[in-house]
């Protein structure tokens, strides 16, 4: 993966962080990041098909190192999450009312299998509901979709009309987030990788795509003191794929600087996994109970946040060095296969 995909990936997950934990600076900054890894998963599922698993049946392959790159981390956060809910369970509610214990085998399954945990009232790892958007698009462009042309445009244009029935609330499915909603931003990014190298992109196109997704995720979202706007969340995609694609295409790293920026994006997962049990250790430890809600003005909440985003790099550098490094000595073993 491009080195400057990685630090982008860090800084989707650092969008997530802030959005949750010191939400009046950052208001819609976490559905635009969410947005942006959807896309930037359909392009890079593509590019793994087409690149390392190109024939039909090395899919058995695929699907053994999507398992490996999503679920031994997944298993160890959900465990964590497990323990601080346990241990604190009113705190863990009020901090964030999916934090709950779960009840039977209903509530159980999903939080270690991912998949129904968009509808699920009750999770261990509450941002985690988007996995399960993802890896329904894992399947389908993994398996299907992202090994033709043809057939990611097709998703892309059925994708697009799906879109936006859904956010006239025509379609019963959500747009935010919702596997139907939300196809057409794994779509794009598939198409994306086809159709990289067809246009020129310069400097100054980068400067304004950047300025433009900017203002996408921290300016309109403050104007409109609204966290979620169907349609800055739709349009922040065309920017963003300016820039990745510039990225792709442009700005070599010297190999020092690629090893950290490649380190920044695998800490991106656990992060991701990880923040709302840090901030229940981290209130439990050094601020009383206060939850991210307490705080109402951009003033108020900053102090929570530092020491909960310094804490959640320092859990994610573990997970990275003790469970990240092992297993992908184990997926490089599985590539050479495909």
């Amino acid at each position: 993966m491009n080195a400057w995909l990685n630090l982008l990936r860090f800084l989707l997950a650092f969008n997530v962080i802030v959005f949750h934990i010191w939400n009046p600076l950052a208001r819609g900054a976490g559905p635009v990041a969410v947005l942006a890894f959807f896309f930037v998963s359909g392009l890079l599922i593509t590019q793994i098909v087409q690149e390392t698993y190109s024939s039909a049946g090395q899919a058995g392959a695929f699907l053994l190192n999507r398992f490996l790159r999503i679920y031994p981390q997944y298993f160890v956060a959900v465990l964590l999450g497990g323990v601080a809910v346990y241990g604190y369970p009113v705190l863990a509610e009020h901090i964030n009312g999916y934090l709950r214990r779960p009840v039977g085998m209903s509530e159980w399954l999903p939080q270690f299998s991912i998949i129904g945990l968009y509808d699920a009232d009750v999770r261990l790892l509450p941002a985690s509901w988007s996995l399960s958007t993802e890896i329904y698009y894992y399947l389908l462009i993994g398996l299907i979709t992202g090994r033709s042309r043809r057939l990611a445009l097709a998703l892309f244009a059925v994708s697009i009309p799906v879109a936006a029935l859904c956010a006239l609330h025509v379609l019963p499915f959500d747009f935010y987030g919702h596997p139907v909603g939300n196809g057409f931003a794994f779509a794009f990014g598939s198409v994306t990788y086809f159709y990289r190298n067809a246009v020129t992109l310069g400097r100054g196109t980068f400067l304004v795509a950047c300025l433009a997704y900017t203002m996408q995720t921290y300016g309109v979202p403050l104007l409109e003191d609204s966290d979620l706007d169907n349609a800055n969340l739709a349009t922040s995609l065309v920017p963003l794929a300016v820039i990745i694609v510039y990225l792709m295409r442009n700005n070599p790293v010297a190999p020092r600087g690629a090893q950290f920026l490649n380190m920044l994006g695998k800490l991106a997962y656990p992060m991701f996994l990880t923040h709302w049990t840090v901030c229940i250790f981290v209130s439990v430890l050094f601020f009383g109970g206060r939850a991210p809600l307490d705080a109402a003005t951009v003033a108020e909440g900053w102090d929570l946040f530092l020491v909960t985003l310094a804490a959640t790099l320092c859990l994610s550098a573990l997970f990275y060095q003790f469970i990240d490094k092992p297993v992908e000595q184990i997926r490089r073993a599985v590539r050479p296969k495909a």
